[in-house]
Protein backbone atom coordinates (compact mmCIF):
# COMPACT_ATOMS: atom_id res chain seq x y z
CA UNK A 1 0.00 0.00 0.00
CA UNK A 2 1.21 3.13 -1.33
CA UNK A 3 2.06 5.49 2.30
CA UNK A 4 0.86 8.75 2.21
CA UNK A 5 2.52 11.48 3.56
CA UNK A 6 -0.12 13.40 5.20
CA UNK A 7 2.25 15.13 7.25
CA UNK A 8 4.15 16.60 4.01
CA UNK A 9 0.85 16.86 2.15
CA UNK A 10 -1.12 19.13 4.95
CA UNK A 11 2.08 21.04 4.61
CA UNK A 12 1.74 22.25 1.21
CA UNK A 13 -1.74 22.88 2.04
CA UNK A 14 -0.43 25.36 4.79
CA UNK A 15 -2.74 22.83 7.26
CA UNK A 16 -5.88 22.38 5.40
CA UNK A 17 -7.12 19.37 5.97
CA UNK A 18 -10.32 20.25 4.08
CA UNK A 19 -8.44 21.32 0.95
CA UNK A 20 -6.71 17.73 1.63
CA UNK A 21 -9.82 15.52 1.52
CA UNK A 22 -11.20 17.53 -1.33
CA UNK A 23 -7.89 16.78 -3.43
CA UNK A 24 -8.28 12.94 -2.76
CA UNK A 25 -12.16 13.30 -3.80
CA UNK A 26 -10.98 14.44 -6.81
CA UNK A 27 -8.40 11.78 -7.13
CA UNK A 28 -10.77 9.01 -6.92
CA UNK A 29 -12.79 11.02 -9.71
CA UNK A 30 -10.19 11.76 -12.02
CA UNK A 31 -7.40 8.73 -11.80
CA UNK A 32 -10.22 6.32 -13.63
CA UNK A 33 -10.69 8.62 -16.51
CA UNK A 34 -6.76 9.25 -16.67
CA UNK A 35 -5.93 5.45 -16.73
CA UNK A 36 -8.57 5.07 -19.70
CA UNK A 37 -6.67 7.80 -21.41
CA UNK A 38 -3.99 6.15 -20.88
CA UNK A 39 -5.05 2.35 -21.72
CA UNK A 40 -6.67 4.12 -25.14
CA UNK A 41 -3.04 5.57 -26.11
CA UNK A 42 -1.41 2.20 -25.55
CA UNK A 43 -3.74 0.39 -27.57
CA UNK A 44 -3.17 2.86 -30.05
CA UNK A 45 0.24 3.04 -29.88
CA UNK A 46 0.29 6.94 -29.33
CA UNK A 47 3.41 7.66 -27.12
CA UNK A 48 2.54 11.26 -26.05
CA UNK A 49 -0.65 10.20 -25.38
CA UNK A 50 0.72 8.05 -22.68
CA UNK A 51 3.05 10.60 -21.20
CA UNK A 52 0.46 13.26 -20.60
CA UNK A 53 -1.88 10.79 -19.11
CA UNK A 54 0.57 9.69 -16.74
CA UNK A 55 1.85 12.55 -16.13
CA UNK A 56 -1.51 13.91 -15.45
CA UNK A 57 -1.93 10.86 -12.69
CA UNK A 58 1.85 11.45 -11.48
CA UNK A 59 0.81 14.57 -10.54
CA UNK A 60 -1.96 13.49 -9.06
CA UNK A 61 -0.41 11.23 -6.79
CA UNK A 62 2.57 13.26 -6.13
CA UNK A 63 -0.54 15.95 -4.19
CA UNK A 64 0.07 12.94 -1.82
CA UNK A 65 3.48 12.32 -1.38
CA UNK A 66 3.07 8.39 -1.77
CA UNK A 67 6.76 8.40 -2.88
CA UNK A 68 6.63 5.04 -4.23
CA UNK A 69 3.71 5.56 -6.60
CA UNK A 70 4.88 8.48 -8.20
CA UNK A 71 8.50 6.63 -8.74
CA UNK A 72 5.92 4.11 -10.36
CA UNK A 73 4.44 7.13 -12.84
CA UNK A 74 7.61 8.50 -13.36
CA UNK A 75 9.12 5.35 -14.87
CA UNK A 76 6.16 5.18 -17.19
CA UNK A 77 6.50 8.63 -18.36
CA UNK A 78 9.81 8.62 -19.26
CA UNK A 79 9.20 5.70 -21.21
CA UNK A 80 6.46 6.77 -22.65
CA UNK A 81 8.36 10.06 -23.41
CA UNK A 82 11.34 8.23 -25.28
CA UNK A 83 8.20 6.73 -27.47
CA UNK A 84 9.12 3.23 -25.85
CA UNK A 85 5.33 1.55 -24.90
CA UNK A 86 6.76 -1.64 -23.93
CA UNK A 87 7.41 -0.56 -20.55
CA UNK A 88 3.46 -0.08 -19.88
CA UNK A 89 2.84 -3.58 -20.93
CA UNK A 90 5.01 -5.16 -19.28
CA UNK A 91 3.29 -4.94 -16.16
CA UNK A 92 4.05 -1.19 -15.25
CA UNK A 93 0.59 -0.61 -16.19
CA UNK A 94 -0.87 -3.13 -13.45
CA UNK A 95 1.33 -1.55 -10.70
CA UNK A 96 0.46 1.50 -11.47
CA UNK A 97 -2.92 0.54 -11.71
CA UNK A 98 -2.58 -1.49 -8.25
CA UNK A 99 -0.74 1.74 -6.27
CA UNK A 100 -4.03 3.39 -7.21
CA UNK A 101 -6.37 0.99 -6.13
CA UNK A 102 -4.51 1.09 -3.17
CA UNK A 103 -4.28 5.00 -2.79
CA UNK A 104 -8.69 5.07 -2.66
CA UNK A 105 -8.68 2.19 -0.19
CA UNK A 106 -6.28 4.36 1.99
CA UNK A 107 -8.74 7.55 1.74
CA UNK A 108 -11.73 5.47 2.49
CA UNK A 109 -9.73 3.75 5.33
CA UNK A 110 -8.41 7.81 6.46
CA UNK A 111 -12.29 8.43 5.99
CA UNK A 112 -11.12 11.11 3.26
CA UNK A 113 -14.04 9.82 1.41
CA UNK A 114 -16.69 8.11 1.89
CA UNK A 115 -16.98 5.34 -1.28
CA UNK A 116 -15.08 4.29 -4.49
Amino acid sequence: MPQIDVERALQALDGNMELLKDLASMFVEDAPILLEQLKEALNDEHPMQARSAVHSLKGLIATFFANSSVEIAQRLEDSAAEGNLEMLFNGELEQLEESIGSLKADFVARGWVERL
